[in-house]
């Protein structure tokens, strides 16, 4: 009995923790030595060497048309006198 509830406590603090450090962040993108969240995520992720982080604040958007050539929608039809799956000529 106790062995179920302490498996019960257990998965529902690491449920928490989980929601915890995936909605976790600041406004300036950077890792705060103060904040703890920010430190278990950094000992978990970068173990025992710390890693400079580079974020992307500044993204290009690139499109391109969706034209498709005419040429790709042709489909050639191949004629062939091989028939491997129908009957024979005779019957």
């Amino acid at each position: 009995m106790i062995t179920h509830f302490f498996k019960k406590y257990l998965s529902i603090i690491f449920i928490i923790a989980t929601f915890m450090g995936v909605f976790h962040h600041h406004n300036d993108l950077k890792q705060h030595n103060d904040c703890k969240i920010c430190t278990v995520q950094s000992s978990l992720s970068h173990a025992d060497t710390p890693v400079a982080v580079d974020y992307l604040t500044e993204l290009e958007i690139l499109r391109e048309s969706i034209i498709t050539p005419l040429i790709l929608l042709h489909v050639k039809q191949i004629y062939t006198t091989l028939y491997a799956r129908a009957p024979p000529k005779i019957s």
